[in-house]
């Protein structure tokens, strides 16, 4: 039986049991943490914006717990946790992960930056993170850099007809013969999917398909009753902390052309299906003003699955994707390279078999779910110590 100290609270604001790359870190690292310490939970079950709603719930559900370190799952939680460190001595760290340390609204930035810099640990998914949060004031003694875990794939399905026939029933789209380009993520104006069709694509041989999955979440109400009394700008930042600055409506137009797909909702099974469909992962995302990619978890899932990765080499995703080791950073805006890439890689099938292969093996080693939990071991170990 795990003694009292070993407890940790953690404060969930993205729940794991829903889609994102934050939720599969949360449910990954709450497994993972099970067995080296008691865990019990406090997690926000309703909508995503409703952060007028945070503090009250997670604090009251949290102030007269017995554990003896509170974790919480990114920045916006961690302002609760920093509070309750304050309130009841006990130890606080965070998970942060990029857009909840940037966002660009004044007074949450003020509030942030205070919150941060009174918590015991600061635990960054990547090096571009790390910076950020530095930025912020936080002293290094107190950032640690912990990427996400590659999650453990015991089987990849062969690309074979009867997977092609799987999604061609599921979809209507028909690969047979084709070189597949996949791209998995929510619709947002940072993702760059559609500077991607309309740079890159749309020069590529007749012979590609490009396809782009991911869902698209819908604006809250209140923001869309506000629009007509806020301006455009104070608009953007706000659909961009609700996570909706959306360009759906753009990849709707662009999924007309031909060879180009457009898929709104996707399954676990079809999810599956096209990773083992795919020829290569592209990210092409864009640096936008306000917003960051932290890391990228489906470049681990793409490689974990024998999926070479080919991305824009900013921000935190230089960390998921390391260059000639699971996948290739091009520098943004050189689309000549990104093409170049792309044909070479595709053209000799017998080179991306081997590096899909590569790509695997250097993913499942250097993000392992065992190193990674070790780590946050490790802090946390050393924090309960000190409680």
């Amino acid at each position: 039986m795990l003694s009292e100290n070993k407890t940790v609270l953690f404060l969930i604001r993205k729940n794991p049991d829903t889609i994102g790359g934050i939720q599969r870190h949360n449910a990954r690292l709450l497994a993972g943490l099970s067995g080296s310490f008691q865990i019990e939970r406090v997690i926000w079950r309703g909508p995503e914006w409703g952060a007028p709603f945070y503090f009250p719930f997670f604090y009251f559900k949290t102030a007269g717990n017995g554990a003896g370190l509170i974790h919480c799952d990114d920045a916006v939680t961690a302002i609760i946790g920093s509070t309750l460190k304050n309130n009841t001595g006990k130890k606080a760290t965070a998970t942060v992960h990029g857009l909840d340390v940037i966002l660009p609204i004044q007074r949450y930035q003020r509030v942030v930056s205070r919150a941060l810099k009174n918590l015991d640990r600061v635990i960054c998914v990547s090096k571009a993170t790390a910076r950020q949060v530095e930025i912020r004031g936080v002293s290094k003694e107190k950032i640690e850099i912990i990427p996400n875990s590659a999650e453990k794939v015991s089987a990849v399905l062969p690309k074979n007809e009867s997977v092609l026939g799987k999604i061609r029933n599921l979809t209507g789209i028909d690969l047979e013969g084709k070189k597949v380009l996949f791209s998995l993520g929510r619709p947002l104006r940072r993702k760059g999917f559609d500077c991607f069709i309309k740079n890159i694509f749309v020069h590529l041989p007749e012979d590609f398909v490009y396809i782009v999955a991911g869902s698209l979440q819908k604006p809250p109400l209140w923001l869309k009753a506000a629009a007509p009394f806020i301006k455009d700008e104070t608009r953007r930042k706000l659909l961009i902390a609700s996570g909706c600055d959306s360009i759906s409506d753009e990849l709707e137009k662009l999924s007309r052309m031909p060879r180009v797909y457009y898929l709104k909702t996707i399954s676990e099974e079809l999810r599956e299906l096209l990773y083992v469909a795919s020829d290569l992962f592209i990210m092409p995302n864009k640096t936008i003003l306000g917003d960051m990619e932290g890391f990228g978890i489906v470049a681990l899932e793409a490689a974990i699955r024998g999926v070479p990765v080919v991305a824009t080499g900013i921000e935190g995703i230089t960390d998921a994707v390391v260059h000639g080791e699971n996948g290739f950073c091009i520098e943004e805006g050189d689309d000549a390279e990104t093409i170049r890439t792309i044909i070479s890689l595709t053209d000799d099938a017998d080179r991306l078999s081997s590096f899909g292969e590569k790509a695997r093996t250097f993913t499942e080693k250097r993000f392992a779910p065992e190193t990674v939990y070790a780590r946050y071991e490790k802090i946390f170990d050393e924090l309960l110590s000190k409680s």
